[in-house]
């Protein structure tokens, strides 16, 4: 098994790869090694098995449409199987092929939905709550929905928009940083609490991608995985929402026994990753080993200004991306 942590611009792009079988878990908003990535399965007579769009956001939905524009411009039928997306008009059970619509911010999720609708014989298409626990290979994997109540209040809208204070603090010291590091300031945002969660098992690894989900949301996931355990251990934890400080609060992390994290962004929006998620994860560590962050664009470690003697101080570690489309895993 391998996991592709692709540099997708300011957003997510993850290829999970076990045996002949591929998983995709969005496309970013720059599809340049997704498209490579996509070519290499057709080549090998594979397909995406797979494929999930965890939200509307433009950095996790703008690199699907970009791939069936490709897909399109080929003029070939699409190598995916099961796509996964929670469509505001088949939650409402109002889908038909629409030239236009009204909900600005819907814009990218309608015209999605109208290409699926186009290829409507040819992948399968549900939303997460219809999908079921599945196993390929060695590789177990749940998908957690949004609550059923989020799903409609935010598809009756006009959209919701992200969340975010755009307060830079990189040029400020871990030290100081800390001093006045608390959980008041949380991300409710209604479109990031529709994002979808995957967890993953492969042999006695545990992964957790999580999208951009509210810190709420990913409290009530994390307690529905560890169940009846204190915490729950894991291997790796992408963190939510490109390492937003306001995506994570110390109830969450109290509950996670995890030493590996990986930022998902070019930080060319928000000024995100934030350090104080840094600090959020360091203060509420629960061993002594060491925390590694890794970033699928490696340049991003630079901007964070993080000295020696932080790293040395907070026992951390920065991992660069390690291959030239990002951050890779073999296991």
């Amino acid at each position: 098994m391998n996991i592709k942590f692709l540099k997708a611009g300011s957003g997510d792009s993850i290829l999970i790869k076990e045996g002949n079988k591929n998983i995709l878990i969005d496309g970013g908003n720059d599809n340049f090694f997704l498209i490579d990535e996509y070519k290499k399965i057709v080549q090998k007579e594979q397909k995406i098995d797979f494929l999930i769009v965890t939200h509307h956001d433009d950095d996790h939905i703008k690199g699907i449409l970009q791939l069936f524009d490709y897909i399109k411009n080929k003029d070939s039928a699409p190598h995916i199987g099961t796509f996964i997306f929670n469509s505001p008009r088949k939650i409402n059970n109002t889908l038909k092929i629409e030239k236009k619509n009204n909900f600005t911010s819907y814009k990218q999720a309608y015209e999605l939905e109208n290409i699926l609708l186009e290829y409507n014989n040819q992948i399968n298409w549900i939303t997460s709550d219809e999908f079921q626990c599945n196993e390929i290979g060695k590789l177990k994997f749940q998908i957690f929905s949004p609550e059923r109540e989020t799903l409609l209040k935010y598809s009756s809208g006009n959209g919701a928009y992200l969340s975010s204070d755009f307060r830079c603090d990189w040029e400020v010291s871990m030290k100081d940083l800390n001093k006045k590091l608390d959980d008041k300031s949380q991300d409710r945002s209604l479109s990031n609490e529709t994002s979808i969660v995957v967890y993953m098992q492969y042999q006695d690894n545990k992964f957790l991608f999580t999208g951009d989900i509210t810190p709420k949301r990913l409290s009530k996931i994390i307690d529905e995985i560890k169940g009846e355990d204190s915490k729950l251990s894991l291997n790796l934890m992408k963190l939510p929402h490109h390492g937003s400080y306001r995506s994570l609060n110390s109830e969450i992390l109290q509950k996670l026994i995890c030493s590996n994290y990986i930022i998902s962004t070019n930080s060319r929006k928000h000024f995100l990753p934030n350090k104080r998620a840094f600090l959020k994860i360091i203060n509420n560590r629960h061993t002594e080993d060491q925390i590694s962050f890794m970033f699928n664009y490696g340049e991003v470690i630079n901007k964070l200004n993080i000295s020696k003697n932080e790293l040395k101080g907070f026992n951390i570690c920065l991992k660069p991306n390690n291959k030239e489309w990002g951050y890779g895993i073999d296991l």
